[in-house]
C-alpha cells in the first residue's frame, strides 16, 4: 500500500500536463502513487498520461467518458490505495520536497489533514505571488483541534495544498458534488474537510504553484452563474444531515461571501437575473454576513436597488474596460503591492501583454518584476498620450496624492484608479 496517492483530473491540458506529472514524479518522497483520471479529453493528454504510465509504475491512468471534476475526484479517491490522498491540478505544479514535509507532518501529529501556503503563478510572465495569512502567524505549524474550527476556515481556500488521511474521507464520506457540467465543485469538498476534522495543520512554507496565466481554467468562466448556488445546497444538505448546526452556519456565511466574487465574474447579461438569489438568500442569512462589514454593506445595496445597482455597476466596468482595451499601451505607476495587484487583475483580464512597465518615481529605478521592467515614471514621457497609466496605490493615501501630482506635472492624459479595478474585476488576491 502506498503512504499517498496523488489523484490528478485531466481535461483537454496537453500544454501544461507534463509539467505538471514531472513535477509530482520529481517528489523527494517516493511511496506513492499517481492516479490520472482522464475526464474524456479529446486533445493528446490521453496519450501523454499513457505515455507517463508505461514509463513509471507508479503512475495509473483511468479513461472515462466526460462526466465533471467532481465525479474525477471521487473516481480517484475511490480507486485510491494510500494512507493519505493528495490533488494535484492538472495545469499546476508542486516543489520536490512537498509530499515529504506533508507526510511526515501528518503522521507525527496524526492529523486528518494538513495543508500549506502556495503560491500563485504566472509562468507566461516569469512572476509569482506567495499567498501567506500573516495575521494567521500564531495558527501556522501547529495542531488546530475542533475548539479552533473557526480557524480554519479564515486560511486560502483551495483543495489541492495538503494531503488527507483515506480513513477520515471515507469514514465522513467526504466526496465532490459530481453535477455534470458544473463548475467549483472543490468548494463542497473543501467545506466538508473543514467541517468535519479534528486534527489539522497549516504549514508556513509553500510548495504548491497555482497556475493563474490557463485561459481555460474554470475560475475564468463568465457564464455557469448558478454553479456556486448548486455548489452550496450540496454541502448544506450534508451539514443538516449530520446536525452540524456551527458549521451549517459559517458554511451560509460563506454563501453570502461568494455571492460578490461571483456577480462580478459572471457575464453582464446574467447579472441582473443573478440578484434575485442574492436577494433570497440576504433575506435568510443577512445577519450571519454582518460579521464582515463591507460585504454586509455590498449586499445590501445591491438587495435595496438591484436595477440601479446592476446598471450602474455595468457602465462603471464597461468604462473601465473601454479605456484600457483603447489604450496602445499599459504604464502601471508603482511596484509594490498595490502595483503587483494590477498586474494579476490585469493579467487575469488577458491584458498582460499591453503592459509596457511598472513606473516609480525614484530616477535611479532598475529592475524588473518577472519579466515587466521598473522604470522612472519621469522618462516614460513619450508615452503620456497614448498609454494609460494604472496609479497602484490607494485613492485616499498621501502616496497616491503625491503619485496623482506627479502625473499631471508631466502631463499624462489617461489615468485610472486601483478602485476601477478592485471594484469592478474579478481577481483572487
Amino acid at each position: 500500500m502506498p503512504k499517498i496517492s496523488v489523484i490528478v483530473p485531466v481535461y483537454n491540458v496537453e500544454q501544461y500536463l507534463g509539467v505538471c506529472i514531472d513535477s509530482i514524479l520529481a517528489q523527494t518522497f517516493a511511496d506513492m502513487e499517481i492516479i490520472c483520471v482522464d475526464d474524456g479529453s479529446t486533445d493528446r493528454s490521453p496519450k501523454i498520461l499513457d505515455d507517463y504510465a508505461a514509463r513509471d509504475p507508479r503512475v495509473r491512468v483511468i479513461h472515462r467518458d466526460n462526466r465533471g471534476y467532481g465525479q474525477s475526484l471521487n473516481v480517484g479517491m475511490d480507486a485510491a490505495a494510500g494512507e493519505y490522498i493528495g490533488i494535484v491540478e492538472s495545469d499546476d505544479r508542486i516543489l520536490p520536497d512537498m509530499y515529504e514535509k506533508l507526510y511526515t507532518a501528518a503522521k507525527g501529529h496524526d492529523l486528518d489533514f494538513v495543508k500549506s501556503d502556495c503560491v500563485f503563478w504566472w509562468d507566461s510572465l516569469a512572476y509569482s505571488y506567495d499567498y501567506h495569512r500573516k495575521d494567521l502567524d500564531e495558527y501556522y505549524d501547529r495542531v488546530l483541534d475542533v475548539s479552533q474550527r473557526e480557524i480554519y476556515f479564515r486560511f486560502f481556500m483551495n483543495i489541492w495544498t495538503g494531503i488527507y488521511k483515506k480513513d477520515f474521507l471515507d469514514r465522513n464520506r467526504i466526496r465532490c458534488n459530481e453535477t455534470p457540467g458544473a463548475s467549483y465543485q472543490d468548494n463542497g469538498f473543501w467545506i466538508q474537510t473543514m467541517s468535519l476534522a479534528e486534527r489539522a495543520m497549516w504549514l508556513s512554507e509553500a510548495f504548491y504553484l497555482y497556475r493563474q496565466d490557463n485561459p481555460g481554467a474554470s475560475v475564468k468562466s463568465k457564464s455557469k452563474a448558478l454553479a456556486m448556488k448548486e455548489e452550496f445546497d450540496f454541502v448544506e444538505k450534508i451539514l443538516e444531515e449530520k446536525h452540524r448546526q456551527k458549521e451549517l452556519d459559517i458554511c451560509r456565511y460563506f454563501r453570502m461571501f461568494r455571492h460578490k466574487g461571483t456577480f462580478i465574474r459572471i457575464s453582464d447579461e446574467l447579472k441582473r437575473d443573478y440578484c434575485e438569489e442574492i436577494i433570497r438568500d440576504f433575506a435568510k442569512y443577512k445577519e450571519l454576513t454582518k460579521q464582515n462589514k463591507e460585504v454586509y454593506e455590498w449586499l445590501r445595496r445591491m438587495c435595496e436597488a438591484p436595477d440601479r445597482f446592476c446598471g450602474e455597476f455595468i457602465r462603471m466596468k464597461a468604462a473601465a474596460l473601454g479605456r484600457l482595451e483603447g489604450a496602445e499601451q499599459i504604464i502601471i505607476y508603482g511596484a509594490g503591492n498595490c502595483g503587483q495587484r494590477v498586474l494579476r487583475i490585469l493579467s487575469h483580464q488577458g491584458m498582460g501583454d499591453k503592459i509596457i512597465c511598472f513606473a516609480v518615481s525614484d530616477q535611479t529605478a532598475s529592475g524588473s518584476v518577472g519579466i515587466i521592467p521598473v522604470c522612472c515614471i519621469d522618462g516614460l514621457t513619450e508615452y503620456r498620450e497614448r498609454a494609460v497609466v494604472v496609479i497602484g496605490a490607494a485613492e485616499q493615501s498621501k502616496i497616491y496624492r503625491q503619485m496623482k501630482q506627479r502625473l499631471e506635472e508631466l502631463n499624462f492624459l489617461h489615468t485610472l484608479n486601483l478602485c476601477m479595478l478592485t471594484d469592478y474585476f474579478y481577481f483572487l488576491v
